[in-house]
Order: structure tokens, then C-alpha cells, then sequence
């Protein structure tokens, strides 16, 4: 059963508005216009990941999308929480395009696109954050996660020893 839905991002909606007010002509409106792009390019990627989510058993698993837990001076931001009687899973999703390196080693997460190389915040690691934070909320439940690509042009590549990483079927 879903119990918290999928809902637009507000930075998404807060994007929107900008460019609607900003002149055609400013300065910043194209890296305005790529972040807009990018942060839709996830939610797609997130609500792709829905369709297969839909066919579990609402007896047996709680759904919470776009998940946001205060974490002291952080917030413990987790795209998708399963929740069962007996584990939880943390679903970290990824949409992008080109060559993803997974650098575990080094906790790197970098694309690789129409040769421009682009660091980004380390999905793993960030999981791996999420957990420690659930594992204090609950202690005696067995939590674990996923990183989940959805585009299926997407090529992954791994360097190091984690490999819980799977492409969408």
C-alpha cells in the first residue's frame, strides 16, 4: 500500500515559476533551464521505478515516495522506503544518460556524457547514510538499500566492491 505518494518536487515547481518571471534574455536562465531538466529527468526516472512497485502485495508492504526525515542539521532525503514486517528497503533511484562510474573505493559518482564528465553526490554513500539514520529509529529492523538506474541508456560501471547496484528489466 502506497501510504506517502509521489508528488512533483517543489523545487521543480519553484523552477517553473522562475523561468516564467525571468526575462528570455537573463544570463542565468540556461543553467536555470538544465537544472529544471535534470531534476524532472529524476522524477520521470522515479515514477518509471512506480510501475514495477504497483504489482507488490498492499497486504505485506508500505510504500513511502520522496521521503524527507530531519537528520540534526540534515535532512535524510530517500527517493523511495519499502517497508515490510520483517526489512526495509531504501530505493535510491538514478535516470541519467552515458557512462555512470560507481567509484566505492572512493565513494565517486561521476558521468560520463558527450565527453563532459560530471561529478555528482555519491548515491551509495548517501544510502549508506540513510541507513545508519533508519537503523537509529529502528533498531531491531533489518534495513538495506538499492541504487536502481531506470534509463536504459545508461551504461554502468563499478570500481571498488559494491556492487548492489541493478539495472531496470
Amino acid at each position: 500500500m502506497i501510504v506517502k505518494k509521489r508528488t512533483i518536487p517543489i523545487k521543480i515547481l519553484i523552477l517553473e515559476a522562475l523561468l516564467r518571471r525571468l526575462p528570455k534574455n537573463h544570463a542565468k536562465r540556461p543553467q536555470i533551464m538544465e537544472e529544471l531538466s535534470r531534476r524532472w529527468s529524476g522524477y520521470m526516472g522515479e515514477k518509471s521505478l512506480d510501475f514495477y512497485l504497483r504489482n507488490l502485495d498492499e497486504k505485506n508492504y508500505l510504500i513511502l515516495h520522496d521521503l524527507n526525515l530531519p537528520d540534526g542539521k540534515y535532512n535524510c532525503q530517500i527517493d523511495t522506503l519499502l517497508l515490510t514486517p520483517k526489512f526495509a528497503l531504501i530505493i535510491e533511484v538514478k535516470n541519467m544518460t552515458g557512462k555512470l562510474v560507481f567509484d566505492t573505493d572512493n565513494d565517486q559518482f561521476f558521468q560520463i556524457n558527450d565527453g563532459k564528465e560530471i561529478g555528482y553526490t555519491d548515491p551509495i554513500a548517501q544510502a549508506k547514510r540513510h541507513q545508519a539514520y533508519l537503523k537509529k529509529l529502528f533498531p531491531t529492523l533489518p534495513i538495506d538499500y538499492l541504487i536502481v538506474s531506470t534509463n536504459p541508456h545508461s551504461i554502468l560501471s563499478f570500481t571498488g566492491g559494491n556492487t548492489k547496484i541493478r539495472e531496470k528489466v
